[in-house]
C-alpha cells in the first residue's frame, strides 16, 4: 500500500530519532575517552607546542567537539542504515540488495576521508603553516581553534571520500548522470580547486596538491562509479515497480 505524504513523515521523524540518539550515545562514549582523544589529534604537532585555552568555557566546547565529531564516526554505519531504510521503499527489489554494501562502503569511505586528512594532509600542512615565520615568533595556540580547524579538515576529507558513493545512489535514482558530469567537468575541476585553496591556505603548492590531486581523482571515479550504474539502471528496466 502506497504511503500517503503523512506518512513519510513519521517515517522520516523516526530515522531522525533513530541516527540522532546513535549520535548521541556514541558522543557520550566518546567523551569518556576525550583525553585519549585529543592526545591523538595533538600529535602532528610540534613536541614542544602546546595548547592553551583564554576563556571559562573553551575546553568544555572543545570537548564537546571531539566528542560530537567521534560520536558521528563511530555512529556513521547506523545513521547510512536508518537513511538507507527510509529510501529503500523507492527502489525496485534489485536495487535494495545493495543495502549492506552501501552502508559499509559509506561508513567506510567517510572513515578513510578522515585518515587521509590526519595522516597525509596534516603531518605536511602544520609544519608549514606553522613555520612561516621560523624562530621570529612563538606560537600560542588556542585549543578551541585549533581543534576546530582540524576537525573541519577532516570532515571536509570525510564528505570529499563521500563522493563515489553519492554519486552511484543519485544515479540509481535518476538525479545525476554521466553525460552531465562530464559536460561540467571543467567548471567542476575550478570549483574544486578553489576549494582546495581554502582548505589549505598556504603558498605550498604541495600542500596545495595534497587536497586539489583527491578532490580531482574523487570527481573522476565518481564518473567510472555513475556510468556503471547507468548501465545496470538499462539492463534492470525490465523489474517490475517497486512493491
Amino acid at each position: 500500500m502506497a504511503m500517503t505524504l503523512i506518512d513519510h513523515f513519521a517515517e522520516l521523524r523516526t530515522r531522525l530519532f533513530v541516527s540522532v540518539s546513535a549520535w548521541v550515545v556514541a558522543s557520550g562514549l566518546a567523551f569518556v575517552v576525550r583525553f585519549q582523544l585529543l592526545d591523538w589529534l595533538k600529535a602532528p604537532l610540534p613536541p614542544a607546542m602546546t595548547l592553551n585555552y583564554f576563556s571559562i568555557l573553551e575546553p568544555f566546547v572543545a570537548s564537546m567537539q571531539i566528542a560530537a565529531f567521534a560520536g558521528l564516526v563511530l555512529s556513521s554505519p547506523v545513521i547510512v542504515s536508518q537513511i538507507w531504510a527510509f529510501i529503500a521503499p523507492g527502489l525496485y527489489r534489485e536495487e535494495r540488495r545493495y543495502a549492506v554494501p552501501f552502508i559499509v562502503f559509506t561508513a567506510l569511505a567517510f572513515t578513510l576521508g578522515v585518515a587521509f586528512a590526519y595522516y597525509v594532509v596534516l603531518p605536511f600542512t602544520l609544519p608549514i603553516l606553522l613555520g612561516f615565520l621560523g624562530s621570529e615568533a612563538q606560537g600560542l595556540l588556542s585549543i578551541g581553534r585549533y581543534i576546530q580547524s582540524l576537525l573541519t579538515l577532516m570532515g571536509v576529507f570525510g564528505v570529499m571520500f563521500e563522493m563515489p558513493v553519492l554519486g552511484y545512489l543519485l544515479a540509481r535514482i535518476g538525479l545525476l548522470r554521466a553525460p552531465i558530469m562530464l559536460k561540467y567537468r571543467r567548471w567542476s575541476i575550478v570549483i574544486g580547486l578553489a576549494l582546495a585553496a581554502i582548505i589549505t591556505p598556504t603558498a605550498d603548492p604541495f600542500n596545495f596538491a595534497l587536497v586539489a590531486i583527491p578532490l580531482v581523482i574523487l570527481y573522476e571515479i565518481t564518473i567510472i562509479v555513475v556510468r556503471i550504474s547507468q548501465r545496470k539502471e538499462r539492463h534492470g528496466n525490465e523489474d517490475p515497480e517497486p512493491s
